[in-house]
């Protein structure tokens, strides 16, 4: 399966403010208890599986908070035949005078997850948890067309070509490769057309490259969970290369220390 990620760590905090609306049935039998929340004090929701014994007998507006937090995907309510799945938040919901924060340092959730046609931003979340950006090697390159409702390709009229929406980029995880149980190997990642025409004549096949600036969004189909979009792709540094500049840069410190040493005496 492509993009297949078990969990993807989620930043509550970076949810916004989040108020208690009311409790709410979920799943495919209205069997899961789940907490509904304004954030930002907006007209939005969010649907959050809050941890056992969370008390849902609270007042409307109640401020909480979100640590710990995760996305999944879950079962969908109806189209479950076609193989339609949604994505899951669940996580600790704590009051603001609760002690509590995110087991996961701040500076680690690197990217964004989005939702909708539009690509709004929600919150950050921790790539790592999908898959280790320094662990992908490229095998192809594709090109993605704008298509109609019914999936055909769209034909300018004026230029009668059609245009290229993105292109995804092909990638197996090095660490999985020549595994027995390696089904879920392979990684895409969509970059701009721009983007991907400037940094295309430079690649072979094989190139390690790391992803820039990601977004995360969910699909959840019997073929993709994850659309994974970047801002570029660039090669990954030479680690022994990278070890001998540093042992350079420190025996050279190491030398000039030495030397204002002797100035002085």
């Amino acid at each position: 399966m492509i993009n297949h990620f078990e969990k993807i760590r989620l930043q509550g905090k970076s949810l916004g403010k989040l108020t208690f609306v009311s409790r709410d049935k979920v799943g495919t039998k209205s069997d899961i208890d789940v907490a509904v929340l304004n954030y930002n004090d907006s007209l939005s929701t969010v649907r959050v599986t809050p941890q056992a014994g969370f008390d849902f007998a609270k007042s409307f507006g109640t401020e909480l908070k979100l640590i710990n937090a995760f996305l999944t995907g879950g079962d969908a309510r109806s189209n479950q035949r076609a193989g339609a799945r949604v994505v899951t938040r669940n996580g600790t919901l704590l009051e603001m005078s609760e002690i509590g924060q995110d087991e996961v340092p701040e500076a680690e959730f690197d990217a964004v997850f989005i939702t909708g046609k539009e690509k709004t931003p929600f919150g950050r979340v921790r790539s790592a948890d999908a898959f280790n950006s320094h662990d992908l090697v490229l095998f192809s390159v594709e090109a993605n067309y704008q298509t109609d409702s019914r999936g055909v390709a769209i034909v300018d009229r004026d230029t009668n070509e059609t245009t290229i929406t993105n292109y995804q980029f092909n990638f197996v995880q090095e660490s999985k490769s020549g595994q027995a149980d390696n089904n879920d190997n392979f990684i895409r990642i969509l970059v701009s057309p721009s983007e991907s025409e400037r940094i295309m004549p430079n690649l072979k096949r094989g190139a390690k490259l790391v992803p820039q600036g990601m977004q995360f969004a969910f699909v959840g189909n019997d073929v993709t969970d994850w659309t994974v979009y970047a801002e570029t792709l660039v090669p990954l540094a030479d680690d022994s290369k990278q070890t001998v500049k540093a042992d350079d840069k420190q025996a050279s410190t190491t030398s000039a220390k030495t030397d204002n040493k002797d100035v002085k005496k």
